[in-house]
């Protein structure tokens, strides 16, 4: 039964890092992963919103929230996952581990051929785990794939 709990605890601990794989994906598809690969969390479909498009997902315990926007074209363009400081720390050594630091409470992986900028911020009673496409940087010319 431990061991189980365990497992439980750790699949769950490693929820945010699938928000990764949603920037490009379509509505359809970012609905499809949600209900295949984090059964616990539940869209919300009364969120409305005239100035942006997401879909948002929460947790039946009320600490973790996801939204996922959307941009004119219906595919994802960030992530923003709130959750309770309860998990602050498993959540930093899973940034930690999976993504290359870009300075404090910043890191940066690369998904295909887009360099996606992750954030932390840490407020008194939860967090935020940012997940967004890099802001265009000027290229020189000489700039090539390593």
């Amino acid at each position: 039964m431990k061991r189980l709990q365990v497992l439980l605890i750790m699949l769950l601990a490693l929820t945010p890092a699938g928000a990764q794989e949603f920037i490009g994906m379509t509505e359809k598809n970012i609905r499809e992963n949600m209900s295949r690969e984090n059964p616990g969390m539940v869209c919300d479909n009364m969120v409305r919103n005239d100035y942006f498009r997401y879909l948002k997902y929460y947790s039946a315990d009320g600490n973790e929230t996801w939204l996922i926007f959307l941009d004119n074209r219906g595919q994802c363009n960030g992530v923003r996952i709130t959750c309770g400081s309860s998990s602050y720390h498993t959540r930093l050594k899973e940034l930690n581990d999976r993504y290359r630091a870009k300075g404090e409470n910043r890191w940066s992986y690369r998904t295909g051929n887009e360099e996606i900028d992750v954030k932390l911020k840490q407020e008194e009673y939860f967090f935020t785990i940012t997940h967004q496409r890099a802001k265009d940087r000027a290229k020189s010319g000489n700039d090539r794939a390593a």
